[in-house]
């Protein structure tokens, strides 16, 4: 049940924190931009009932590349019995058969699977437990080979990475092989489950990449040693292991900086020739009953969103994919988790509205060059520049291209977004026409605020870029023959890099 008080506590916060870019390009757009997977976990029920007059699927739509479960792939929702399966919203976020698609594929994303396995008694299926004393470690291991073979194979070439195994390590020393965790799978196959698990995953679907996910091993410490243990031991059993999910369910107490003990983990990990991934990151912050109690704290989870990401694009390609576990502080494990303590971990409120978190990382992936007047030219006509002329026309020109119609002021409109205005001109911007269509054409109009006067870059290298409209950012700026410029669809060639030439 929503707490409809603590609504009415943060709509008033939050009107008067200061949110800049109230209509944003979205961080589905920005990852895009910037080159890199960002996401976020999603409860496929409330994306069936289009919760909340469809709020919650709208916004998945708007900041997601990939999306990975809650629970639905998880063995106590998927797994009724042996040889019985719940595929009701698994089938319909991937589709029921190989041809068929989902939700997902429909919406242009892909989808990480999370979990073949969570070793630990409170996650296993209980008709398992149940039956526990009357299962032999052989029937053990058919049981297991058998449910990994068959989920893996029903959405094989689906899904982009499974989490193979979950949170296997346990917290605290024992005197288990490996530091596992007590559960079902240990007693009945000692550390073996972990080497049936990944080399069944592997043969079902071959092209998946497989990962093991785990908390508390973002720093360097014992658990990230035991984590790359685990790891090794698997690989000696002939198992493949790509790459280890880090789950970063922290507090807003944290500090992430470059070449800290957040740095050195992951670049243990990747000496280990292991990918990683950010695979359920929320920042909680002091809550009073629920209630925010400083909303400066805000200000400083944002701080530690930014970073995280910043990590993130540090490591790539090395870090696969950046995800937040859910995306709205309307709905959120951690207050529960924390009695009403801490909570409002997420980039968006209870009302579905950007934090600063969100702002700053939006921020992050698309102010990509600083204000100020530059020059663009196409890479493959670099004497070339970017002018207009009477009538509104813009084309390139040749010759001096120090002339004020052939620079333009570059400013950052802090909502993802940038305002070309030509310097003979300040009143005259840089505008889409027809964007969405086959082929879109840009002219100099008046500014009016109008969201086809909004561009955004895609870096390809220091000064070269992508120029694409602000509301249709799978378009291009491009050259369209020796001098005319158009906006069209997106295709690998140089015609559509510009090099900017601050000036």
């Amino acid at each position: 049940m929503i707490r409809i008080n603590t609504i009415f506590i943060w709509f008033c916060l939050l009107i008067n924190v200061s949110v800049r870019g109230q209509n944003p390009i979205g961080l589905r757009a920005s990852a895009v931009l910037r080159g890199i997977q960002v996401g976020t976990a999603v409860v496929v029920d409330y994306i069936r009932e289009k919760t909340d007059f469809n709020d919650y699927n709208n916004k998945i739509q708007r900041d997601a590349t990939i999306i990975v479960t809650e629970n639905d792939f998880k063995p106590t929702r998927i797994w009724l019995g042996e040889g019985k399966y719940n595929w009701n919203n698994t089938d319909f976020l991937l589709g029921s058969t190989v041809n068929s698609t989902g939700w997902a594929q429909q919406n242009l994303m892909t989808v990480r699977g999370h979990t073949l396995l969570w070793p630990d008694d409170r996650y296993i299926p209980k008709w398992l437990l149940d039956q526990e004393s009357s299962i032999t470690s052989e029937k053990a291991r058919l049981l297991l080979t058998d449910y990994i073979n068959t989920v893996v194979s029903r959405y094989r070439g689906k899904i982009l990475v499974w989490d193979v195994v979950n949170e296997a390590l346990n917290y605290t020393n024992t005197s288990n092989p490996l530091n596992l965790r007590d559960s079902f799978w240990l007693r009945k196959l000692g550390s073996d489950y972990l080497k049936i698990a990944f080399l069944t995953a592997r043969a079902a679907d071959p092209n998946a990449k497989l990962y093991y996910n785990d908390f508390g091993i973002e720093s360097i410490g014992l658990k990230t040693t035991r984590t790359i243990d685990l790891v090794n031991w698997i690989r000696s059993q002939g198992g493949i292991v790509h790459g280890v999910g880090m789950q970063w369910h922290i507090e807003s107490s944290r500090t992430v900086t470059p070449g800290d003990e957040h740095y050195q983990s992951a670049q243990q990990f990747i000496n280990n020739q292991l990918s990683i991934s950010v695979t359920e990151l929320d920042i909680s912050i002091p809550t009073d009953n629920g209630y925010l109690i400083d909303r400066s704290d805000l200000y400083k989870q944002a701080a530690i969103y930014k970073a995280i990401l910043n990590y993130a694009i540090h490591f790539y390609p090395k870090c696969e994919a950046f995800l937040t576990w859910g995306f709205t502080d309307r709905y959120s494990w951690l207050p529960d988790y924390h009695k009403y303590k801490r909570g409002a971990g997420l980039p968006l409120d209870w009302m579905y509205r950007p934090k600063p978190a969100y702002l700053e990382m939006q921020e992050l992936m698309t102010r990509v060059i600083d204000d100020g007047v530059y020059r663009f030219s196409p890479q493959l006509q670099p004497a070339k520049c970017l002018g207009a002329g009477m009538n509104n026309n813009v084309q390139l020109y040749s010759g001096d291209c120090n002339d004020s119609n052939k620079k333009w002021n570059i400013t950052w409109l802090a909502d993802g977004s940038y305002r070309f205005s030509l310097q003979s001109n300040p009143n005259l911007i840089l505008t889409g026409h027809n964007i969405t269509s086959t082929r879109g054409y840009v002219q100099t109009n008046y500014w009016t605020n109008y969201s086809s006067q909004r561009w955004a870059f895609s870096a390809k290298s220091n000064n070269t870029f992508r120029i694409v409209p602000y509301t249709a950012w799978w378009k291009v700026m491009a050259l369209d023959d020796t001098f005319d410029v158009s906006i069209g669809s997106y295709v690998n060639g140089k015609s559509q890099d510009w090099i900017l030439t601050k000036v």
